[in-house]
């Protein structure tokens, strides 16, 4: 578990830097542009979490071969496997610019941002431009499942941190210019520094797999003469629970859009500049549990469970937000730069979803090999599904405290306690009857 705790201590030092960096950002954008600027600014933000699922789940055979290949630079299934997710990934990138020209187009962008777009001048066209930079990098992700799989998740960290000071920079680059015309295309500066982030990374990644990645880029133009391999036996499940991602902790966001007022949007993006980051922490520590997992069980030495694990994520995770709380009413302000307020009610339903996502991630990651990744995808769509209509229902009566409310106790219903039973069941095939918790 070397390689998690260097993740966990590479996110440590990033999510301090993307904090500080966020707060200064939104004390920029409040400051100059206002609570409505932020609103638009933090929904467009959340975009690419709608599409997370870029290769359409492929990717989680590429982590699985590269963490169980002894040469990663001459296996050709595995030179096969990276073939095939790049084609679906360029594939996804065309469609996302086909759906956001239609949407540009239509009017569409204005009706989906909802009341963060009323009171934004040339919304549209920022949704658009946006959406653009996100399709040219989205075809670069496979990076990310490279450095993964070889274990150097620590890595993958440091470069994804880069994106919030590089926001900051591109957000008072724009704003120095003075043009009021700019505040509606502050969130480019995100995206921008999103791209900057996946050209390096993709560059780490080539120098550390070799030919790997330029293989795949030379061969992906000729399907004929280059076949790829079978990825979607376990793509497809690994769909299912990508696609959970956005239904679940994007798209909630969007119908307090619909719901609710650009204030309460705002309040969302404020708090989630620290709950989002610090689920970020949880994320990558725990993510770096699935090529251990895996290696260890390859090998016959997996001889204990995700249970202490579970139980030690989700107690320092809720310590962390009892500190939050404490802390609240001054940092909260300190972020928004007086103009908004975030009640501690909010701060609690944040709290409650990250500890609870904190506790599931060493439960899921137990159970990635082919069977539990299939085992996952109706809990997974359960749970989405039920947050999403439990955020519609509870939208008009909570406001802003519908969506973390509503993600908590699907995500304890429909996967905690599921993936729990699961694994008890399958103890023999999962890690051997002499196992621990």
């Amino acid at each position: 578990m070397r390689t998690a705790l260097l993740s966990t201590g590479a996110r440590v030092v990033t999510m301090a830097v993307s904090l500080v960096c966020g707060i200064l950002t939104a004390r920029l954008v409040i400051g100059q542009g206002g609570v409505d600027v932020y609103a638009f600014f933090s929904l467009l933000v959340a975009l690419p979490g709608l599409v997370s699922f870029s290769d359409l789940g492929a990717g989680a055979v590429v982590v699985n071969s590269i963490a169980a290949s002894p040469d990663i630079r001459r296996d050709e299934r595995l030179s096969r496997q990276a073939l095939t997710v790049l084609r679906v990934q360029m594939i996804f990138a065309a469609t996302v610019t086909a759906v956001n020209v239609v949407l540009f187009l239509t009017g569409g962008w204005r009706a989906l941002l909802g009341s963060a777009a009323e009171n934004i001048p040339h919304a549209d066209l920022a949704a658009f431009v946006c959406v653009g930079l996100f399709a040219a990098w989205m075809w670069l992700g496979m990076w990310q499942r490279i450095l993964l799989g070889m274990g150097r998740n620590p890595l993958v960290i440091l470069l994804q941190g880069i994106v919030s000071p590089l926001t900051l920079f591109f957000v008072w680059l724009m704003l120095s210019t003075g043009d009021a015309a700019l505040h509606s295309f502050l969130a480019v500066a995100s995206f921008a520094a999103t791209l900057v982030s996946a050209l390096l990374g993709t560059a780490v990644a080539v120098r550390a797999s070799g030919e790997l990645l330029p293989r795949a880029v030379a061969r992906s133009l000729r399907p004929r003469r280059h076949a790829g391999a079978r990825v979607m036996d376990v793509g497809w499940p690994m769909l299912a629970q990508l696609l959970a991602t956005p239904l679940s902790m994007v798209l909630p966001r969007f119908i307090l859009a619909q719901g609710a007022t650009a204030v309460a949007v705002a309040q969302y993006g404020v708090a989630g500049q620290v709950f989002f980051a610090l689920q970020a922490l949880v994320a990558a520590a725990g993510v770096t549990l699935w090529p251990a997992f895996t290696k260890a069980r390859s090998r016959g030495e997996l001889r204990r469970g995700p249970f202490l694990l579970a139980l030690g994520f989700g107690a320092g995770i809720a310590l962390i937000c009892a500190v939050i709380l404490l802390i609240g009413p001054w940092l909260f302000d300190l972020i928004s730069d007086g103009e908004l307020v975030v009640p501690a009610d909010l701060i609690l339903a944040f709290g409650a979803m990250v500890t609870v996502q904190a506790v599931l991630y060493p439960l899921g990651m137990f159970i990635m090999d082919k069977e539990g990744i299939r085992f996952q995808v109706v809990p997974a769509l359960a749970m989405a599904l039920s947050t999403v209509v439990l955020t519609i229902v509870l939208v008009g009566p909570l406001g802003v405290l519908a969506p973390p409310v509503a993600n908590a106790a699907s995500v304890v219903i429909f996967q905690v306690l599921p993936f729990a039973l699961y694994i008890r069941h399958h103890r023999g095939r999962l890690y051997g009857d002499n196992a621990g918790s």
